[in-house]
């Protein structure tokens, strides 16, 4: 850029010097032509016409150099750049260990020295826990019907005998179930009982017991059915 400008002012001296040698030159003389002499005016015959020499020298004229036009460039205005986000995982928390309890560990118990067992005799069993049990389950007796009227009573009877069939008076026996319970009865001379029991679909217990009324049988149950029999037998036998 300096260069060039340098260039041109020598330039622009250069053409000014050769302006100013070509105005001071001796122009050439050409031959003279006769003409005519002209007729002046009297405004004109006072005012001699100027020679070259009186001529005003031409004033030198700068030349200013070239001003070099700088195109300013675009400015490339940046894109932004718009930031890729990348997804965090999502970290799963993790369990906690589990806490370790520790084992406590057994102390073996102390042996302590037992006396010796005292042995003892057998007591013995009295004759009130003989065992009965039911001869055969217990079963309808298909010579009492149900009467018509319901307020009739139904029955639950049988025979108490030992081991031999022999029948045994006086051994008592009880009736219930899950909402009712009857008094306790004993068997008469030839070893019979009964039960006077309501008319009713339903099942009862009957179970021989002692003079506590602890049971010394098993429990028999005698399920009444009103269309087959209004009386059920059940028969007992002690068991030696």
């Amino acid at each position: 850029m300096q260069e060039r400008t340098w260039l041109y002012r020598w330039l622009g001296v250069a053409l000014v010097v050769l302006l100013v040698v070509g105005c001071q030159s001796t122009p050439t003389q050409t031959p003279a032509m006769t003409l005519p002499a002209p007729t002046l005016a009297a405004d004109q015959m006072s005012s001699p016409e100027p020679t070259p020499t009186d001529r005003p020298l031409p004033t030198e004229t700068r030349i200013p150099p070239p001003t070099e036009t700088i195109t300013p460039l675009p400015t490339e205005t940046p894109t932004p750049i718009q930031p890729t986000l990348t997804p965090v995982p999502t970290q799963t928390p993790s369990p906690p260990p589990p806490t370790l309890t520790a084992t406590p560990t057994p102390v073996p118990p102390t042996q302590t020295a037992r006396p010796a067992a005292i042995v003892r005799p057998p007591t013995p069993t009295p004759t009130s826990a003989y065992r009965f049990l039911p001869v055969l389950p217990a079963w309808p007796d298909p010579s009492h019907p149900c009467p018509s009227c319901p307020k009739a009573p139904a029955y639950i009877v049988g025979n108490v005998t030992d081991a031999g069939g022999n029948p045994l008076p006086g051994v008592r026996l009880v009736c219930y179930n899950d909402w009712h319970r009857y008094d306790v009865v004993a068997t008469k001379g030839g070893g019979e009982y009964d039960f006077l029991i309501i008319q009713a679909d339903t099942t009862w217990n009957v179970v021989v017991v002692d003079a506590n009324d602890q049971p010394i049988s098993q429990e028999a149950p005698v399920t009444v059915s009103l269309v087959e029999s209004c009386r059920y037998i059940l028969n007992w036998q002690r068991v030696d």
